[in-house]
């Protein structure tokens, strides 16, 4: 298993090389590979990353999953903005000691008018994203973690179209506080094609995020706080706390900062049998609407 992360290593690495000779002029695109794709992240301030029930942490923190012991199969729907929504499919495999991960994700927009230049209505036609992820992490130290993702994702307006290719890496290590870690990031670390003749730019993100976990009784309840720099906006930070009731329920709720549309964000989950049933809501500012998230887990 090492010469895999060794090779997703080398891969990323080569990558970081090529998207340094990207046009400094072009236009960031593929956003979409910034939107929380769960219910769990995204009543979690659009992280989650140190939560179990998050079987997408891993496409936000490469290393986070594979200290866990787990093996699920998800999927996720949200209703995004306006007629935007969201749909992500994950198959996670933990083992305490590393982990195995596949992803699917898919934006669509809705029906869009394309006119031409005096107004007149020529039709319509319907932009869409779509991302598909493989994950690898492993335990390096009994208490330092590494991850790599390598994606591929496509982006359609209307005639025109983009392909890219991209890596994702991530450390996390425990502290000497218990059940406590800290974690750092570099997403979205890729080349694309142009876009209609345009220059197209990842993305691209640093993050750092830290966690720690509290037992009150027979209660558990885990806190979550990280700081994001996104190339193509200033720096933002979040704040995220779940409790989990009677082994079955987990309260979620989170702050954003800095966030050009939303702040607060709330959810829960709900454990029946092998099941897990999870739903964020996120209020954005008027006139955006709100977000409603759903998503269903098996445990196998």
């Amino acid at each position: 298993m090492k010469r895999y992360i060794t090779a997703l290593v080398m891969i990323s690495l080569a990558l970081c090389l090529m998207a340094e000779s990207v046009n400094d002029g072009s236009d960031y695109g593929y956003k979409f590979l910034n939107i929380p794709i769960n219910p769990v992240s995204n009543a979690l301030a659009g992280k989650g990353l140190n939560n179990p029930s998050n079987m997408t942490a891993w496409l936000w923190q490469p290393a986070s999953s594979a200290m866990h012991s787990y093996r699920s199969a998800s999927a996720s729907h949200s209703n995004w903005i306006g007629d935007t929504a969201y749909t992500a499919l994950v198959y996670s495999y933990a083992r305490r000691n590393s982990h195995i991960g596949l992803a699917l994700r898919n934006l669509t927009y809705g029906e869009i008018e394309k006119r031409d230049d005096i107004g007149s209505l020529l039709g319509y036609y319907n932009p869409t994203d779509i991302a598909v992820s493989g994950n690898y992490a492993l335990r390096i130290t009994p208490n330092l973690y590494a991850g790599a993702n390598l994606s591929v994702a496509y982006q359609k307006l209307d005639t025109a179209s983009s392909l890219a290719l991209f890596t994702d890496i991530g450390l996390t290590t425990l502290t000497l506080f218990k059940d406590s870690r800290i974690s750092a990031s570099v997403r979205n670390l890729g080349v694309s094609n142009k876009l209609d003749k345009e220059s197209v730019k990842l993305p691209l993100s640093y993050d750092l995020d830290a966690f720690k976990g509290f037992e009150i009784g027979e209660q558990y309840l885990g806190v979550e706080a990280g700081m994001s720099l996104p190339a193509d906006a200033d720096l933002q930070a979040h704040l995220a706390a779940e409790v989990n009731l009677l082994e079955r329920l987990s309260l979620r709720a989170g702050y954003r900062f800095n966030h050009d549309s939303a702040d607060i964000s709330a959810g829960f989950g709900l454990n029946i049998s092998s099941f897990v049933i999870d739903y964020a809501f996120v209020p954005y500012d008027e006139g955006l609407g709100d977000v409603h998230s759903f998503g269903i887990s098996y445990i196998f």
